[in-house]
């Protein structure tokens, strides 16, 4: 049961996005000119990890997706061998756009089933210290995979959506900008418990995390 205090809450922040979701239909803001992130430049090499070549997405995934830009790779790491699936999409403008797809459906459309989640903070280097992501553990048949995403651009670092739709018509206002970008990463389980891939996965995105500020931005 929903305490009355978490029910208004739950129902003022639907309210507020409801509102926006209508002004930015209504009102079309000229944003300003920015230059999209040259993904394919992103490093092949990461520490100890290196690219096994680019992938593609599928033609009716990009349809869907709409990204401006994005990158799928598959990072090994040369002493253990294990790999790190890393997406990165990323969307230069919001308006008129449903904007990036969540994990959290996309991968049980696909037959995935939820095993486990919960919001977190990850440490990463640099002033922010943390950022918050969001952890599941997922299986299909006899696989299973661990799974760190969340959504950043040169503003901010979120965990859920709805926080970062939140934040679309005042960065609108303010910034004259509405870019926001998925980062997703997937590592198979070939243990029982998730602590191992989770500690490898929590560690990659910690060495992923400046080269992606470089590209995107780290939010102020």
């Amino acid at each position: 049961m929903i305490r009355s205090s978490g029910g208004a809450m739950f129902v003022g922040v639907c309210l507020i996005l409801i509102a926006q979701a209508a002004v930015s239909r209504a009102v079309s803001v000229s944003e300003a000119p920015r230059r999209d992130p040259d993904l394919r430049a992103f490093p092949m090499e990461l520490a100890n990890w290196q690219a096994q070549g680019e992938q593609a997405l599928e033609e009716d995934l990009i349809r869907t997706l709409k990204p401006t830009e994005y990158l799928l790779r598959d990072y090994t790491n040369r002493s253990s061998g294990a790999s790190i699936d890393l997406f990165i999409g990323y969307f230069a403008s919001l308006q008129n756009n449903f904007g990036p797809h969540s994990p959290r459906v996309c991968l049980p459309g696909a037959g995935w089933l939820v095993r486990s989640s919960k919001v977190t903070e990850i440490p990463v280097p640099g002033a922010r210290k943390t950022i918050p992501v969001n952890e599941y553990v997922m299986e299909k048949a006899s696989d299973r995979i661990f799974v760190l995403y969340w959504y950043q651009n040169d503003r901010n670092v979120w965990a859920e959506e709805f926080w970062a739709k939140l934040t679309l018509l005042p960065d609108l206002i303010r910034y004259r900008r509405s870019d926001a970008s998925l980062i997703r990463l997937i590592t198979p389980m070939e243990s029982v418990s998730p602590e191992a891939e989770r500690a490898r996965t929590t560690e990659f995105a910690g060495i992923l995390f400046r080269p992606l500020e470089a590209s995107l931005g780290s939010g102020r």
